[in-house]
Formats: structure tokens, sequence, C-alpha cells
């Protein structure tokens, strides 16, 4: 059924329980990513990478006017 044929409580109910569904997805994502990286992450650490600047282009002076 189209969206806007529904009873606004039955669009309610189904956008509660697809955010019900979403923050539990992301509950679980979290669980399983703080597991994971407390084992691995004590013996390696990276040196931060040098930023490298982009030349900046001088403008230099017009010479004469416009048309």
């Amino acid at each position: 059924m189209a969206k806007r044929n529904q009873k606004p409580e039955v669009r309610k109910a189904q956008r509660e329980q697809a955010i019900r569904a979403a923050k539990e997805a992301k509950k679980a994502k979290q669980a399983t990513k703080k597991s994971t990286p407390s084992t691995t992450k004590a013996p390696t650490k990276a040196a931060p990478k040098q930023k490298i600047m982009k030349p900046v282009k001088v403008s230099t002076p017009c010479a004469g006017g416009k048309r």
C-alpha cells in the first residue's frame, strides 16, 4: 500500500519499528567493534603523515585595463 493511503498510526508504527531496528543494528555493530580492536591495538603505532602543501599561485598585476 502506498504511504499516502496508510493511516497515520500505521505509518508512525512502521517508522518507530525502523528506528528501533536501526538502533539495535548500531549497538550490535559497536559491540563487535569494541571487542576486536582491544587485543590488536597495543603493538602497532603509526607515525602521522606529513601534509604536502600545494604551491599557491601568485597573481601578477594586470597591465592595461578591460576593453
